[in-house]
């Protein structure tokens, strides 16, 4: 009997130790079952798609950031997708909802369009976290891109790069004729008759894209109109339209490029060429100067005759300037950003906020010879003379940047404007009439867009 019972305790004992020890497996196994999960999740693989615009700035930036971002990220690969026409072949797939990348790096202008219109992630929180480098968006973004990148309240971007654009002249051309760059535009205009009388054109630009002239107009819209005008032009007020088409700021300049064309300061042949034309007849000694802007040494690197010199300058301006000194513009160029179809909504943001850090800015400086839309050092840097004739230019003289508010009607005056005086097809007053008469309906069809929001 005491033998049955002690077999009957024992197995009991056996059963409850059992028990007991299965109890206290499931918690523990529920703990690390948790944490394998989670480190499973971090583990995921992950193949993040960027599709960016390959033009002036070419491809080694991006090559550099997917080389460096999966170094610190080994679970994620970058897949880069580059073309000279993204900016034409993602818009279809963007607004059909048809092979989305994760991240885009195209026009800021498309930033604008598909924002409001729900197709871009809002990114306004990560403008306040930090990157790996300490620092913020917020904090680093320079102001006037700040300013460009707000849509309705809202940030649906992180800006791409901050160029000047003005005038680009051959160095050793200048030295050997003894010509100087110009301080005002009556020097420029003894300077054009000079180089003319050497059968040499005095400029040239990518005339099949009359956008190239904006720079010029921009810079002589503040010169000739004064803040005031500029304010009004990107942010005016119902009382504002149409008279401030008529101002004598748009007469001004649009007399100025109606003279240059009608004086032969344009290279001939030029309104047929593209940018790579325009600019290849400048590196060849055709035209001693070109309107261009900061990527011209890098888009053309394979092209620059040994010994080539160039730098880049500002418009000077006339006597009868409101603002009478040289302006060169500076503008945001470019945006990347999250569109609301990606699958990686979270691993893009880390991308992002890694290409936006100190050492990031500064290889796309030393790789592309343009500047990002950040405060960050360049001492060190290894960049050419003309990367730092650029930055002089920018940071010696009066800069212009037309950040326009959704109030106001930004296409006007613009290509249409630009483009009619280039190719002769309309005058100055024709111009001018033309944008005044267009300028209400404009008006109206705007505020229903902004109401519609």
């Amino acid at each position: 009997m005491f033998k049955r019972f002690m077999k009957l305790s024992l197995l009991m004992v056996l059963v409850f130790s059992v028990l007991a020890g299965c109890a206290g497996k499931t918690k523990e196994q529920e703990e690390n079952g948790a944490a394998v999960e989670e480190t499973n999740k971090k583990e995921e693989k992950v193949t993040l798609k960027v599709a960016f615009f390959q033009g002036g700035y070419g491809d080694a930036w991006f090559k550099w950031l997917k080389q460096e971002f999966e170094r610190e990220n080994q679970n994620v690969t970058i897949e880069l997708e580059g073309n000279p026409k993204m900016n034409e072949i993602i818009q279809p797939r963007i607004e059909a909802n048809t092979n989305v990348p994760d991240i885009v790096f195209v026009d800021e202008s498309l930033m604008r369009k598909w924002g409001p219109a729900g197709k871009l992630v809002d990114l306004s929180d990560l403008y306040e976290t930090e990157k790996t480098d300490g620092k913020t968006v917020a904090a680093t973004i320079t102001e006037s891109t700040n300013t460009a990148m707000d849509v309705f309240g809202k940030k649906y971007g992180i800006p791409l790069a901050q160029l000047s654009q003005g005038v680009i002249y051959n160095v050793k051309m200048f030295e050997e004729n003894g010509w100087e760059y110009p301080n005002s535009w009556e020097e420029m205009e003894l300077l054009a008759e000079a180089i003319k009388a050497k059968g040499i054109a005095p400029l040239t630009y990518p005339g099949q894209y009359p956008y190239y002239l904006f720079p010029f107009g921009h810079a002589a819209y503040l010169q000739y109109g004064g803040t005031e005008f500029i304010e009004k032009i990107t942010n005016p007020t119902e009382a504002d339209i149409p008279g401030v088409f008529e101002d004598p700021a748009f007469h001004r300049t649009f007399t100025l490029l109606d003279q240059m064309f009608k004086d032969d300061w344009i290279m001939k042949g030029t309104l047929a060429l593209n940018h790579t034309e325009s600019q290849m007849e400048f590196l060849r000694g055709k035209a001693a100067m070109i309107f261009n802007g900061a990527w011209l040494e890098n888009e053309m690197k394979d092209s620059i005759p040994d010994g080539f010199v160039m730098k880049m300058m500002p418009f000077p301006a006339a006597k009868d300037a409101i603002v009478n000194e040289p302006v060169i513009e500076s503008i945001t160029s470019g945006f990347g950003g999250i569109p609301s179809e990606s699958k990686n909504i979270e691993v893009a943001k880390k991308f992002l906020l890694f290409s936006s850090t100190d050492e990031a800015n500064r290889q796309f400086t030393e790789l592309t010879g343009s500047s990002r839309a950040f405060i960050y050092p360049v001492d060190g840097l290894n960049v050419s003379d003309f990367t730092k004739s650029a930055m002089e230019a920018t940071n010696k003289y009066k800069t212009v940047s037309l950040v326009f508010s959704p109030e106001a009607i930004s296409d006007s005056p613009g290509l249409d404007a630009f483009g009619a005086i280039a190719s002769r097809s309309k005058t100055v007053e024709e111009v001018i009439q033309a944008n005044v008469t267009a300028a209400p309906d404009k008006w109206k069809e705007n505020q229903k867009l902004i109401n519609s929001k």
